[in-house]
């Protein structure tokens, strides 16, 4: 049902198209970036495959193993939203489980002025699941 709704994306993608097909972007002054996968990196725990039941099987994730701690990774929609109450949901699922390397998942939305207003955050999971 969700990866049928506009603005949805299930990373079932060719590498690197991810980008476009989902209508996102590295953001070019973080430290590291996102790609996907449809198993955990080499030396690295994580899912293994994503949450979706069915054909789904990639996800967008984040090395953080050889990262110090204060980097970032950050992508960011090339779709603007457009104001409303109520009305404007943000969606997704994630996996952070035992690494002392994960940071903080962090979600903003950038008002019209360009300031990031912090919406939604989350430390590393202490379970195995999405």
């Amino acid at each position: 049902y969700y990866t049928s709704i506009p603005g949805s994306c299930n990373f079932e993608t060719q590498d690197k198209e991810w980008t476009t097909v989902c209508g996102l972007t590295q953001d070019s002054s973080d430290d590291f970036d996102w790609d996907i996968s449809n198993s955990p990196a080499t030396g690295q725990t994580g899912p293994d495959m994503d949450h979706t039941p069915g054909k789904g099987q990639h996800f967008l994730y984040v090395n953080s193993s050889g990262q110090k701690e204060g980097n970032r990774a950050r992508i960011i929609t090339t779709k603007f939203f457009p104001a409303s109450l109520g009305v404007c949901r943000v969606r997704f699922w994630f996996w952070m489980f035992a690494s002392r390397q994960t940071g903080i998942l962090k979600v903003y939305t950038a008002e019209e002025h360009g300031m990031d207003i912090l919406m939604w955050s989350s430390t590393r999971n202490e379970e195995k699941k999405w």
